[in-house]
């Protein structure tokens, strides 16, 4: 979406900083300046990435004003390793804000597709910088489908859809999210990961159904469980419960 001073103010009224640029290769790749990490919190806009990524190294579609794109770097003062569900609660608070803007049902696909029934509408890249041994910056990367046309999307792997969204609404996203994802953050580490457990197993996508974990050369199928307390994912198998925490799995409904 074409950046305008409606998605800053929002932004800023939320009480975060606001980077904006016409044309960046990545919003992600700001994690290594200096200047925007020191102003975390801090979201970085723009209307054209010229290489947006995805997980994996994946190249994410971003077409110019039909697609909202925007990064949030953090600062954390604790280890890396005490964060290790940030992604889950990345992907709770999209589901959370788009319920609040705009009354959304979406659901989360493992380990981070934001899903609209069976189509994707907004995916997710954490990239880390560790500053010390206790301290360490997150660039979290945003990626919502918003009116792609179908001449385009309909040639899109992942089965992509455009969220359902009022053009009115689509100024809050960022802010809103942002917003709520901090409020998360704060609870976590407040309250540790046992709510958000519960709250993920609910938003899960074909929970209790029969998937397919492929990566690579490995292969994972049966019935979905949920996440555990260490937000590793369950699959019941024929012989046994499978616990897993590879972000590199990528997960199918079987017929």
């Amino acid at each position: 979406m074409f950046i305008d001073y409606k998605i800053k103010n929002n932004i800023e009224r939320m009480g975060i900083n606001v980077f904006s640029k016409n044309y960046v290769s990545s919003t992600n790749d700001y994690l290594n300046y200096g200047y925007i990490r020191d102003q975390a919190p801090i979201i970085v806009l723009a209307n054209n990435q010229r290489h947006p990524r995805g997980r994996r190294g994946k190249k994410w579609v971003n077409f110019q004003g039909s697609s909202l794109g925007f990064s949030l770097c953090l600062r954390f003062n604790k280890s890396l390793n005490e964060y290790f569900v940030l992604s889950h609660l990345v992907g709770i608070s999209i589901i959370q804000a788009c319920k609040a803007i705009s009354d959304q049902t979406l659901t989360i696909k493992w380990p981070n597709d934001i899903m609209q029934d069976d189509e994707k509408v907004c995916g997710t890249l954490i990239e880390n910088l560790i500053d010390s041994k206790n301290s360490f910056y997150s660039m979290i990367g945003f990626g919502f489908n918003i009116s792609i046309p179908d001449s385009l999307i309909n040639f899109i792997d992942g089965y992509p859809a455009n969220l359902n969204i009022e053009k009115n609404n689509v100024d809050l996203l960022a802010g809103t999210t942002a917003s709520v994802l901090l409020q998360n953050i704060s609870l976590f580490e407040k309250s540790g990961f046992i709510p958000f457990q519960k709250i993920w197993n609910e938003y899960m996508y074909a929970k209790n159904k029969n998937v397919i974990l492929t990566s690579k050369d490995k292969e994972v199928s049966g019935k979905l469980l949920g996440i555990n307390i260490k937000g590793e994912l369950q699959i019941q198998t024929n012989k046994k419960i499978v616990n897993t925490s590879d972000i590199n799995y990528s997960m199918r409904l079987l017929k």
